[in-house]
């Protein structure tokens, strides 16, 4: 709550970090007050669309969405601010802002490909303010924030809490939902090579389903700048990049036990979103979504560890689901005889064969009973079930619920662009 307790607090603050960053410092009120206190050196240039820091801050406050951890908020121009939330009792109700900065090594062609991009008349004042704009790392930025975080709310972070936060910082959609969708419909296939030693440390968390190990590598990884993949502007330039590196990560994950039918479908649809932003940061954001999005499934799949036989009989029923299938094609897949195979299969996943395709066939049927209107006779009969009696027995034994009831509870709704 704003008192003037508060307000000496954050003015104290603002000083100190002033003096020990020696980068413009600003903060507000998050309330429907407009005053922004600044705190700047001498000489400190100031963006040419504005006449004072302070009306570009008032700009960023308004963009500011409610925080918990501190955020690197970046804009078209490639500046950088550092944004750090005064919280009480978890509403922010106040903000601290550091920069600008930049996290892109500027010179004549970025900054001509920024302003064309910005649709903004290159200039001498424009060329000059970009390139003393102070030059730091992502990491950096974070630590600073971590820093701020922990003087004014006396919380400390991990850097993890951060990038997670900012990764994920668009609000939850139903993406995965879609995604659902497509993986049902569809069965496609990439083919991807190509991978460096420093990539290879990073895909190798992603094969492993390892959260922290691939944490620690976006770390240590130096993708600060938008990589040289085209001479095309920083968007084009960064998409690329996030192309390159979730066709990657699709390989990897693979590798790593996830059907290559989700992680294809997945790669496809991550591509197609991030095509779709049009401003840096949302991109970057995307990226770190995608990668993160591959290492949990790696990490919920269930076909890490296995014997190659066993994750080849676990692919064909997956990509089969809608056939009737038998111990003796599965024995002929893994080239092992049936009753060697039905030992190893119990041996390995802890069920029978039987009961694995009635629990993958199962899944199915949530899904489609989640987003699609088919009946539930016609469900039991696309996915080879005796009968809708047998379908409903099985079912329910899953669940724990009868399909209508399952669906009553987890319907989710597509609104078509026509009903809108």
């Amino acid at each position: 709550m704003r008192s003037a307790q508060a307000d000496e607090r954050l003015h104290n603050s603002c000083k100190l970090l002033l003096e020990s960053l020696q980068l413009p410092i600003c903060y507000t009120w998050m309330d429907d007050h407009d005053e922004i206190f600044t705190y700047l050196l001498e000489g400190i240039p100031i963006n040419p669309l504005f006449n004072h820091h302070s009306e570009l801050v008032g700009l960023l406050k308004q963009q500011v969405q409610p925080l918990l951890v501190p955020n690197i908020h970046t804009t078209p121009l490639g500046e950088s601010f550092i944004v750090v939330p005064l919280l009480d009792d978890r509403v922010m109700e106040a903000i601290i802002v550091i920069g600008p900065t930049t996290v892109i090594s500027m010179n004549n062609e970025i900054i001509n490909d920024l302003l064309r991009e910005c649709h903004y008349t290159a200039t001498s004042e424009w060329n000059s303010y970009l390139q003393r704009l102070p030059l730091y790392s992502t990491k950096r930025l974070n630590h600073i924030g971590i820093l701020v975080h922990h003087l004014i709310n006396e919380i400390m972070l991990d850097i993890t809490d951060i990038m997670e936060k900012h990764f994920r910082f668009e609000p939850e959609s139903d993406s995965s939902k879609l995604a659902e969708i497509v993986i049902s419909d569809r069965r496609e296939s990439f083919e991807f090579s190509g991978v460096f030693e420093i990539e290879k440390q990073l895909l190798r968390s992603i094969k492993n389903g390892d959260k922290t190990a691939f944490n620690q590598m976006t770390l240590t990884a130096n993708y600060d700048g938008p990589g040289i993949l085209s001479n095309y502007n920083q968007l084009r330039r960064i998409k690329n990049l996030g192309i390159y590196s979730i066709a990657l990560a699709a390989r990897a994950a693979i590798e790593g036990g996830l059907y290559p039918e989700i992680a294809y479908t997945l790669s496809d649809l991550h591509i197609q979103h991030i095509e779709d932003l049009r401003e840096y940061s949302a991109v970057v954001a995307a990226i770190g979504d995608a990668l993160i999005d591959f290492v949990d499934r790696v990490s919920n799949s269930k076909r890490k560890n296995f014997s190659k036989s066993i994750a080849s009989c676990q692919e064909y029923i997956f990509n089969h689901l809608y056939e009737n299938i038998t111990l003796s094609v599965l024995a002929k897949k893994a080239g092992l005889q049936e009753n060697y195979l039905s030992q190893l299969f119990k041996k390995e996943t802890g069920v029978t064969i039987t009961q694995f395709i009635q629990a993958e066939k199962i899944e199915e049927a949530k899904k489609m009973l989640e987003l699609t209107q088919l009946p539930v006779t016609a469900i039991a009969a696309k996915l080879n079930f005796y009968d809708q009696t047998h379908f409903i027995k099985i079912f329910k034994k899953h669940t724990d619920l009868t399909p209508k009831k399952y669906r009553d509870k987890n319907k989710f709704n597509i609104v078509n662009d026509d009903e809108e």
